[in-house]
């Protein structure tokens, strides 16, 4: 005679699991929302290079990215941006686009904004490019950069000299097309870009500054960034190497279409060559 074996599952214990769950999640949810998502971490970086002249040893750069203001950057963040760039005392500022989530952008946003980014302090230039958000509204996007003493390098070129007769070559790309042309191989190159699989298609460049990632938004331990998008499709994470180009990704400051991240905190890239 056969004999069925009756598993019995203990309500209590199955209760206490499940509340843990919810638990669990409920943190997890208010840690991508409303932590996460504020504060500002700052990500220092020597850059080694033989190619580089010594007159430019010690220079100090900044590099922030995707604001996307309105989204869960606001004023206080700003204000919290531009207290800790200068606070670096930086001699270049670069600014790697999208400056607005949406494309509805008021009167008051765009005073705001210009207000604080003029507040911005750089021994010698402030540099900025064009992120796809950026396209939406590109007349005042244009005009706050203006306002804000930001130079647009929207597939241009920009030599600074400091203390040197051999300058340093900046490089800004809002696209792919035409863009040999733009580098003389004789100068010490910094690429800057918003989406970072563009560096497929540039020539040889000493260092590449992009954003649009946002580091993956959600990043899981060991893996790190999950969300991909177009134009970051390949790169996506803080740091590659790409035929000898050193390739630095902007974690950025706010979020793209949902307002979470995840074990990915706003931040901003100091690069000391």
């Amino acid at each position: 005679m056969n004999k069925s074996v009756k598993v019995k599952v203990k309500p209590r214990r199955f209760i206490k699991v499940l509340v843990f769950v919810i638990i669990f999640f409920a943190l997890l949810f208010v840690y991508a929302k409303y932590i996460n998502t504020h504060g500002l971490k700052v990500h220092e970086i020597a850059i080694y290079d033989e190619e580089l002249n010594q007159a430019y040893q010690g220079l100090k750069i900044v590099h922030f990215s995707d604001l996307h203001y309105g989204m869960t950057t606001f004023i206080d963040d700003i204000k919290k941006l531009v207290q800790e760039i200068n606070l670096i005392n930086p001699d270049i500022i670069v600014f790697t686009g999208d400056l607005f989530e949406s494309k509805n952008v008021s009167d008051e946003d765009v005073s705001l904004l210009t207000k604080y980014l003029d507040q911005l302090e750089a021994r010698l230039f402030k540099f900025a490019v064009i992120g796809d958000h950026d396209e939406a509204y590109l007349d005042v996007y244009q005009t706050i950069l203006e306002d804000s003493n930001f130079i647009l390098l929207d597939n241009e070129v920009k030599l600074v000299y400091d203390q040197c007769s051999e300058p340093i070559q900046f490089v800004g790309l809002s696209h792919s097309k035409d863009i040999d042309d733009l580098y003389n191989p004789n100068y010490y190159t910094i690429t800057i870009m918003h989406k970072p699989d563009l560096i497929k298609n540039i020539p040889n460049s000493n260092l590449v500054l992009a954003g649009h990632s946002l580091g993956g938004q959600i990043k899981i331990p060991f893996l790190g960034g999950i969300i991909k998008r177009d134009g970051a499709n390949t790169y996506i994470n803080e740091y590659y190497e790409v035929e000898g180009k050193k390739l630095y990704i902007s974690n950025g400051i706010g979020t793209q279409n949902f307002g979470f991240r995840l074990f990915n905190q706003p931040s901003i890239n100091f690069f000391r060559l």
